[in-house]
């Protein structure tokens, strides 16, 4: 295979070296290096920049990103409890890092090998690799220093038993309590009886529960920092079962309707919703939000956007705002939803909601399936293409160039952190009605009415893909047929039988 340096020569040509380096925002003194060999650039990211200012076709970038894979990471592959993996050369997250458990995982799997199942095993391959990576965790030391380093710095061993003395047998119980928050701080504790129960508990079949009710619980437990105080306003209420009682529990039609609506959706309010999003999460607003025709093209338009979003997935989960409030990357505008869902159970306790959900035609709350069954798909490729290089035109520079031909389909690498769209019909049907029962009773609120007014305007129209210089929004469908079957301007569908 060729290498970097040979690829980037051919592709650079004639090209001055240093308009290219500037508009690619590369040192030029880097950029030969690249184009000698002498080095290679720690990401992919300054390679694919340097190819959208070089007008690089798709094929020709992918090839450009697996010369870096095969020169930076030696081919890997594992075989453990007669499951095999191979290391994943496109670099996407294995472990989504949404929790302390799951940061722990991720860690050890930058640092061990970006394996993924090879197709065709039987079931539990994904548990047999959890399994191997919590192997690693605990028997390596310099490998578990290195991850506590990253997600405990400065913490002694003193600081974790002043906090929380070993208690191994009790760990069942905290988990229980603040769910795999829990799992993830005893993996990376100084005790060894710790770690292994941890280890124990880690290894069961099937995922770790995550229940958000013990959000709170699990950033108590965490040694390493205390939980974030809450704004001035926010106290109990004295009798929340009397004010839950005069709630409904059918689903309010409103949100049922939402749910379901195939209008085009309001493109001002909408922007100025997610714009406000960024505002009250102390954000700086995006420079550019660009619309896409359906969740496909979305998707197919922030896999093209990739060198203009941020390096690094978001963290949006409200115990992950707590690590760090300076960092842009923890504070993104979905800990709104987290921040507005704390502040409402503090109010209620420990006392839960009557609601009943409405029915969404698509969840998107997840990941986007692209491919294969129950998956979103383009039923006109051509017409789908053309709704690409017409919401690629309003990308901003350098504007990366689409290849010829029709794109290639999308695979599990395509999926980009996106706030949901429509289908967070269900948690803003019992977030809003929970809001108006305790505004009813002269409790201050705060800024919550606020925010969710803000959210409820983002989210109305398809899932969006937030970051700091470029935000993709996704249209509605035009329509929802029986099955459901939802179907988008572009040409492409949603089709759960595969018709």
């Amino acid at each position: 295979m060729e290498t970097v340096g040979a690829l980037l020569t051919r592709l650079v040509g004639q090209r001055a070296l240093l308009t290219v380096a500037l508009r690619a925002r590369v040192s030029p003194r880097h950029l030969r290096q690249y184009l000698t060999g002498a080095a290679l650039p720690p990401t992919t990211a300054p390679l694919e920049a340097i190819g959208a200012v070089c007008d690089a076709d798709e094929q020709r970038l992918n090839a450009l990103v697996d010369a870096w894979y095969q020169q930076t990471h030696p081919p890997i592959e594992v075989s453990h409890h007669g499951f095999r993996f191979r290391d994943d050369r496109r670099g996407a997250p294995g472990l989504p890092p949404h929790g302390l458990y799951y940061r722990v995982l991720h860690a050890v799997w930058l640092r061990t090998g970006k394996l993924r199942p090879l197709p065709g095993q039987r079931p539990g391959a994904e548990e047999a690799l959890r399994a191997w990576h919590l192997d690693r965790l605990l028997s390596d030391d310099a490998l578990r220093a290195s991850v506590r380093a990253e997600l405990a710095p400065g913490v002694d061993d003193r600081a974790w038993r002043a906090t929380s003395p070993p208690d191994p047998e009790a760990l069942e119980r905290r988990v229980d309590a603040a769910g795999p928050e829990a799992i993830g701080a005893a993996l990376l504790h100084p005790d060894e009886a710790m770690r292994n129960r941890a280890r124990a508990i880690a290894s069961r079949p099937g995922r770790p529960r995550q229940d958000a009710r013990h959000a709170q619980a699990a950033m108590a437990w965490r040694p390493w920092e205390a939980p974030l105080a809450g704004p001035s306003w926010l106290t109990r209420l004295a009798d929340p079962a009397e004010v839950l009682a005069d709630v409904p529990v059918r689903a309010d039609p409103r949100w049922l309707e939402w749910a379901w609506l195939t209008a085009p959706a309001g493109r001002e309010t909408v922007e100025a919703g997610i714009r406000a999003c960024y505002r009250l999460d102390g954000l700086a607003e995006p420079a550019s939000i660009v619309w896409a025709d359906s969740p496909y093209t979305g998707v197919m338009l922030r896999r093209l956007a990739q060198p203009l979003y941020d390096d690094g997935p978001p963290l949006w989960n409200a115990v992950e705002r707590a690590r760090d409030l300076e960092s842009v990357h923890s504070r993104p505008p979905d800990g709104l939803r987290a921040r507005m869902t704390s502040e409402l159970r503090t109010l209620l306790g420990a006392v839960e909601a009557p609601c009943a959900s409405p029915g969404i035609p698509l969840d998107v709350g997840d990941h986007l399936e692209l491919s294969g069954r129950d998956a979103l798909r383009a039923t006109d490729p051509p017409r789908a293409r053309a709704a690409l290089e017409s919401a690629a035109r309003q990308l901003p520079r350098p504007r990366p160039r689409l290849g010829p031909g029709v794109p290639p389909p999308a695979e599990r690498n395509d999926r980009y952190f996106h706030l949901h769209g429509q289908s967070l019909a269900p948690w803003l049907d019992m977030a809003t009605r929970l809001t108006e029962a305790v505004a009813a009773t002269g409790h201050p609120l705060g800024e919550l009415p606020q925010r969710l007014a803000a959210y409820r305007d983002a989210n109305a129209a398809g899932p969006w893909w937030p970051g700091r210089r470029v935000v993709i929004v996704a249209e509605r469908p035009v329509s929802i047929e029986p099955g459901p079957v939802l179907r988008w301007c572009d040409g492409t569908a949603y089709d759960p039988f595969g018709n």
